[in-house]
């Protein structure tokens, strides 16, 4: 299974589909909008072997400069059902990849960020960390489905409850 409604939250067991979807979609957006992207990563829980995860397959796209956003082929992406979001973070840019517009199913999400900032090098940190402690990552797991069962239909509320766990794990890139 791949993708949520808007606004629910659905957790799944972990699949070795979701490498394969990631490496696919990557080698897409090298076809369409390559020649203004230096690294894509796959981040986000499905990223992280053994643990439950919202089906959707988060990717990092990193750009020298965020003005090369400008310059990507949006007729190109919509026609592979990829939108650009009206979330409002500064130094980000979120793209999402849709399976059904009218139920606005998201199957990935895309965090274009500048190559080597910050919002790269906390993603790929995060990441990182829960695959290198695995203990940490079944814990966050937990604190997850706790979440997702105290809020099946409120998406914002779970990310941001969420936050509090992923600064936790941050500030221990800060202090390495």
């Amino acid at each position: 299974m791949l993708g949520v409604n808007k606004g629910r939250v659905v957790l799944a067991s972990h699949e070795q589909d979701w490498k394969r979807l990631f490496e696919e979609e990557k080698h897409l957006l090298e076809s369409i909008i390559g020649d203004h992207i230096i690294d894509i990563q796959h981040i986000g829980s499905t990223a992280i072997n053994g643990i439950q995860a919202k089906p959707i397959i988060d990717i990092l796209v990193g750009v020298s400069d965020m003005e090369d956003v400008e310059s990507f082929d949006l007729e190109k992406l919509k026609a592979q059902g990829i939108y650009r979001l009206k979330v409002k973070r500064e130094g980000k840019v979120v793209f999402a990849k849709f399976s059904s517009l009218e139920d606005k199913t998201k199957t990935h999400i895309l965090h274009v960020v500048e190559h080597g900032g910050t919002w790269w090098q906390e993603h790929t940190f995060f990441r990182d960390y829960l695959i290198q402690h695995t203990d940490t990552a079944h814990e966050y797991e937990r604190y997850k489905v706790q979440l997702a069962n105290k809020y099946p239909t409120d998406e914002k509320t779970y990310t941001d409850e969420k936050k509090a766990f992923v600064d936790q794990i941050l500030k221990k890139r800060v202090s390495s």
